[in-house]
């Protein structure tokens, strides 16, 4: 990009936040690698995170629109709330484990609710060395999902 401002990042943001009644808010940017990193402070986090992250990734799609309009070319954003995307992932590395062990141990095919890419994509990443089961994704998207199945 031609160049990436912060301050309109955080104030783009900043609107949302407002609309969503959060009156406690406080929010940082910074530019590193290609990423614009946002991130908020504030008591409750739930309302900005939505179910399963859902409302927090519209919010990041909308803000790349903006930021990508704003810089004249594409500019990944990421938007880091009470260190939700961390603890999902570490949620989600648990649960491909855990129904790793299932499938091995059972010899059915485990089928996971549906998930956005990124989600997806922790999931397969997490399994990608295992010997004994592999992973791929079936369906289409909104409703596109991880399948564990046994190794042939």
């Amino acid at each position: 990009p031609e160049s990436v401002d912060l301050e309109y990042a955080k104030s783009y943001f900043g609107e949302i936040v407002k609309g969503l009644e959060i009156t406690d808010a406080k929010i940082d940017a910074e530019y590193s690698e290609g990423v614009v990193t946002l991130t908020l402070e504030c008591d409750d986090y739930g309302i900005v995170i939505g179910r399963r992250g859902e409302t927090l990734d519209s919010i990041q799609y909308l803000l790349s629109l903006a930021m990508k309009k704003s810089s004249n070319g594409y500019v990944r954003v990421a938007i880091n709330v009470g260190n939700y995307r961390e603890k999902r992932t570490e949620t989600l590395k648990h649960l491909a484990a855990k129904n790793a062990a299932y499938v091995l141990k059972t010899g059915r095919r485990h089928t996971f609710e549906p998930m956005n890419p990124y989600e997806r994509r922790v999931i397969h990443s997490a399994l990608q060395n295992d010997r004994f089961v592999e992973t791929h994704s079936e369906g289409d998207e909104p409703y596109r999902h991880v399948v564990v199945t046994l190794k042939k």
